[in-house]
């Protein structure tokens, strides 16, 4: 037990001393196909208030609010992301292409992440099929801040965040195809 207890303890000081691999970040990715167009999907996704989407899960905590006090739309826009633990994170949208894709990073996590993530890096991709349904691909890419990082986000985070990924993807795609669409009441701040 001693001689294990020596290995972990020796592991996880070089994981603070050796950076992660560079390239080949840990992905979630979770898809989904709406009965609705493209333009509508887009239109509707892209600025949705994250409390409505993301509830809390196991440990993961659930989005409090956001300080966007504007629909997230623009590429440039920064907000800060309150969770219902009390932690926070930092968001900027990086590209928006309508209607086929944008992302964003995630960076200076106040929570547990912050030992093991430099960054996540959102991708959404929208594919408009022949019969007018719409294929959405959502992505986080993990950066990890060294090689013990990488494997914990590979072995438990990754599946983790997945469900509410999932989740949040099939709230959406349920108010589009049902036509009970969300109304958009900006929350700002953390109460």
């Amino acid at each position: 037990m001693q001689i294990k207890l020596i290995l972990l303890l020796t592991l996880l000081g070089m994981g603070q001393m050796l950076p992660a691999q560079k390239g080949n970040f840990p992905v979630a990715r979770v898809e989904t196909t709406i009965n609705y167009p493209i333009e509508g999907a887009f239109e509707y996704m892209v600025p949705m208030d994250l409390e409505h989407i993301f509830t809390p899960y196991k440990n993961l905590p659930g989005i409090d609010s956001t300080s966007n006090e504007e629909p997230w739309y623009y590429p440039g826009m920064h907000r800060t992301i309150y969770f219902d633990d009390g932690s926070t994170s930092q968001e900027y949208l990086l590209t928006v292409t309508p209607h086929s894709g944008f992302t964003y990073k995630v960076v200076d996590f106040t929570s547990p992440l912050r030992g093991l993530v430099k960054q996540i890096n959102g991708q959404w991709t929208f594919t408009e099929s022949k019969t007018g349904s719409t294929y959405i691909s959502w992505a986080y890419e993990f950066e990890p801040k060294h090689f013990i990082a990488r494997f914990l986000i590979n072995t438990v985070v990754k599946k983790r965040i997945k469900v509410p990924m999932q989740n949040a993807l099939n709230i959406m795609k349920e108010e589009l195809e049902s036509g009970q669409l969300y109304p958009y009441e900006r929350r700002v701040g953390n109460w």
